[in-house]
């Protein structure tokens, strides 16, 4: 036989298999049904801040304590300026949880940032906010929050005149699900 007529017949044979086949293919299914959910999302917000209206302050480890800093007061190695508010926290959610943290300001002037640090420091009732991660239990919650500049101590004397502005503070509460 040619090969040709070798794949013919071959062609053939499951051309009639296929067609022979197509009706007593069969497949066994089965389903169940799954009841549905309406779900509504909870929030995380800081409200009813006081923020905007507190004062920065000098460290209170100076003959003039806790004065408040005013336009045109100098700096000098060493100090540290601290300003201290509060807000509420609304936090509702099943497992939520999330980071209470200091937004990083806008920086401007010739004073760099080697020479300054930003830290905060975050209290619920007088006790720390443990690793700054509040949960839906502190939902209504007060924090009593601070932003302290530190201008350390080891500046050298090329620092002397110069400048900064520090602008565009502010507290976050960034949700973190892991």
């Amino acid at each position: 036989m040619k090969k040709t007529t070798k794949g013919a017949l071959a062609a053939g044979g499951a051309a009639v298999l296929l067609m022979g086949g197509a009706g007593t293919l069969a497949f066994w299914t089965a389903d169940a049904d799954v009841e549905g959910i309406a779900a509504t999302a909870g929030e995380l917000k800081i409200i009813n801040d006081t923020c905007a209206d507190a004062d920065w302050v000098f460290d209170s480890g100076e003959d003039e304590a806790s004065k408040v800093w005013e336009a045109g007061d100098l700096i000098v190695p060493g100090d540290t300026l601290t300003k201290t508010c509060s807000f509420e926290v609304q936090a509702t959610g099943e497992h939520l949880r999330a980071n209470l943290d200091v937004t990083d300001p806008t920086r401007g002037g010739s004073l760099t940032g080697t020479n300054l640090t930003i830290d905060d420091s975050f209290q619920i009732d007088g006790t720390d906010v443990a690793d700054g991660v509040i949960t839906e239990a502190n939902d209504g919650d007060v924090v009593d929050a601070s932003i302290t500049i530190t201008f350390l101590g080891t500046a050298g004397n090329g620092t002397q005149t110069q400048n900064v502005t520090l602008s565009d503070f502010g507290f976050s509460l960034t949700q973190v699900h892991s």
